[in-house]
Protein backbone atom coordinates (compact mmCIF):
# COMPACT_ATOMS: atom_id res chain seq x y z
CA UNK A 1 0.00 0.00 0.00
CA UNK A 2 1.36 3.39 -1.11
CA UNK A 3 2.50 5.52 1.88
CA UNK A 4 -0.32 8.47 1.23
CA UNK A 5 -3.13 5.73 2.08
CA UNK A 6 -1.17 4.47 5.11
CA UNK A 7 -1.13 7.97 6.31
CA UNK A 8 -4.98 8.57 5.03
CA UNK A 9 -6.23 5.68 7.39
CA UNK A 10 -3.77 6.69 10.29
CA UNK A 11 -4.69 10.19 9.95
CA UNK A 12 -8.61 8.83 10.07
CA UNK A 13 -7.95 6.85 13.16
CA UNK A 14 -6.47 9.74 14.84
CA UNK A 15 -9.67 11.46 13.97
CA UNK A 16 -11.87 8.82 15.26
CA UNK A 17 -10.07 8.79 18.84
CA UNK A 18 -9.99 12.30 19.45
CA UNK A 19 -14.05 12.31 18.78
CA UNK A 20 -13.90 9.54 21.22
CA UNK A 21 -11.69 11.35 23.64
CA UNK A 22 -13.89 14.54 23.53
CA UNK A 23 -17.15 12.52 23.80
CA UNK A 24 -15.96 11.33 26.97
CA UNK A 25 -14.53 14.74 28.01
CA UNK A 26 -16.82 16.95 27.32
CA UNK A 27 -20.00 15.10 26.09
CA UNK A 28 -19.71 16.72 22.35
CA UNK A 29 -17.99 15.51 19.39
CA UNK A 30 -17.17 18.63 18.09
CA UNK A 31 -17.92 19.65 14.26
CA UNK A 32 -14.19 19.76 13.11
CA UNK A 33 -13.65 16.86 13.98
CA UNK A 34 -16.23 15.24 11.77
CA UNK A 35 -15.66 17.24 8.94
CA UNK A 36 -12.03 16.51 9.09
CA UNK A 37 -13.35 12.89 8.86
CA UNK A 38 -15.83 13.58 5.69
CA UNK A 39 -13.06 15.66 3.94
CA UNK A 40 -10.30 13.22 4.84
CA UNK A 41 -12.47 10.46 3.46
CA UNK A 42 -13.57 12.23 -0.10
CA UNK A 43 -9.59 12.94 -0.04
CA UNK A 44 -9.23 9.32 0.15
CA UNK A 45 -12.07 8.07 -2.18
CA UNK A 46 -10.11 10.49 -5.26
CA UNK A 47 -6.60 10.09 -4.27
CA UNK A 48 -5.71 6.69 -2.01
CA UNK A 49 -9.22 4.38 -2.94
CA UNK A 50 -7.01 1.39 -1.99
CA UNK A 51 -7.06 2.73 2.00
CA UNK A 52 -11.25 2.46 1.79
CA UNK A 53 -11.36 -1.03 -0.05
CA UNK A 54 -14.42 0.48 -1.70
CA UNK A 55 -16.29 2.55 -4.42
CA UNK A 56 -17.06 6.56 -3.86
CA UNK A 57 -20.87 5.15 -4.17
CA UNK A 58 -20.64 2.12 -1.48
CA UNK A 59 -18.76 4.74 0.87
CA UNK A 60 -22.01 7.35 0.30
CA UNK A 61 -24.61 4.21 0.42
CA UNK A 62 -22.69 3.09 3.76
CA UNK A 63 -22.75 6.92 5.16
CA UNK A 64 -26.30 7.14 4.34
CA UNK A 65 -27.47 3.91 6.24
CA UNK A 66 -25.18 4.87 8.94
CA UNK A 67 -26.95 8.34 9.38
CA UNK A 68 -30.95 7.04 8.80
CA UNK A 69 -29.13 4.21 11.52
CA UNK A 70 -28.18 7.11 13.87
CA UNK A 71 -31.25 9.53 13.32
CA UNK A 72 -33.39 6.35 14.61
CA UNK A 73 -31.27 5.46 17.81
CA UNK A 74 -31.06 9.47 18.45
CA UNK A 75 -34.83 9.93 18.04
CA UNK A 76 -35.19 6.77 20.34
CA UNK A 77 -32.89 8.32 22.83
CA UNK A 78 -30.28 6.01 23.04
CA UNK A 79 -27.94 8.49 20.88
CA UNK A 80 -26.45 11.59 21.23
CA UNK A 81 -26.58 13.50 18.10
CA UNK A 82 -22.82 13.98 18.02
CA UNK A 83 -22.54 10.18 18.20
CA UNK A 84 -24.90 9.23 15.43
CA UNK A 85 -23.19 11.86 12.90
CA UNK A 86 -19.86 10.16 13.79
CA UNK A 87 -21.78 6.43 13.48
CA UNK A 88 -22.81 8.01 9.76
CA UNK A 89 -19.16 9.24 8.90
CA UNK A 90 -17.08 6.57 10.19
CA UNK A 91 -19.47 4.14 8.09
CA UNK A 92 -18.64 6.13 4.93
CA UNK A 93 -14.93 4.68 5.67
CA UNK A 94 -15.58 1.16 6.97
CA UNK A 95 -17.61 0.62 3.59
CA UNK A 96 -19.67 -2.53 2.80
CA UNK A 97 -17.07 -5.13 3.83
CA UNK A 98 -16.10 -4.01 7.06
CA UNK A 99 -19.06 -1.66 8.14
CA UNK A 100 -21.09 -5.07 9.44
CA UNK A 101 -18.49 -6.17 11.63
CA UNK A 102 -17.64 -2.90 12.99
CA UNK A 103 -21.77 -2.25 14.03
CA UNK A 104 -21.84 -5.68 15.57
CA UNK A 105 -18.48 -4.83 17.62
CA UNK A 106 -20.28 -1.39 18.55
CA UNK A 107 -23.36 -2.89 19.97
CA UNK A 108 -21.14 -5.16 22.36
CA UNK A 109 -19.07 -2.54 23.29
CA UNK A 110 -22.33 -0.38 23.68
CA UNK A 111 -23.89 -2.99 25.63
CA UNK A 112 -21.05 -3.14 28.53
CA UNK A 113 -21.33 0.79 28.66
CA UNK A 114 -24.91 0.21 29.47
CA UNK A 115 -23.75 -2.29 31.92
CA UNK A 116 -21.91 -0.66 33.25
CA UNK A 117 -23.48 2.26 33.67
CA UNK A 118 -26.11 0.59 35.43
CA UNK A 119 -23.64 -1.30 38.07
CA UNK A 120 -21.66 1.72 39.32
CA UNK A 121 -21.23 4.82 36.69
CA UNK A 122 -23.37 7.34 38.25
CA UNK A 123 -21.81 10.20 36.29
CA UNK A 124 -23.05 8.37 33.07
CA UNK A 125 -26.53 7.34 34.54
CA UNK A 126 -26.95 11.72 34.69
CA UNK A 127 -25.24 12.70 31.86
CA UNK A 128 -25.54 10.06 29.76
CA UNK A 129 -23.33 7.50 28.18
CA UNK A 130 -20.72 8.71 25.70
CA UNK A 131 -21.34 6.13 23.01
CA UNK A 132 -18.06 7.27 20.48
CA UNK A 133 -17.14 4.94 23.41
CA UNK A 134 -18.41 2.03 21.88
CA UNK A 135 -18.13 3.58 18.25
CA UNK A 136 -14.92 4.93 17.50
CA UNK A 137 -12.58 1.88 18.61
CA UNK A 138 -14.14 -0.93 15.82
CA UNK A 139 -13.43 1.69 13.26
CA UNK A 140 -10.62 2.80 14.53
CA UNK A 141 -9.14 -1.09 14.89
CA UNK A 142 -9.87 -1.50 10.90
CA UNK A 143 -8.52 1.46 9.99
CA UNK A 144 -5.34 0.16 11.54
CA UNK A 145 -5.41 -3.73 10.24
CA UNK A 146 -6.10 -2.01 6.74
CA UNK A 147 -3.04 -0.05 6.86
CA UNK A 148 -0.98 -2.91 8.22
CA UNK A 149 -2.44 -5.36 5.44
Amino acid sequence: MHWWAVATLASGAALALVAMWTDVKRREIPHWVLGALAALWLQAAFLAPEALNASLLAGLGCGAAGLALGFILYCCGWLGGGDGKLLAVLAMWLGPADVGFALLATSALGLLLAVAALLGAKAWRQRGIPFALAIAPPAATVFAARAIA
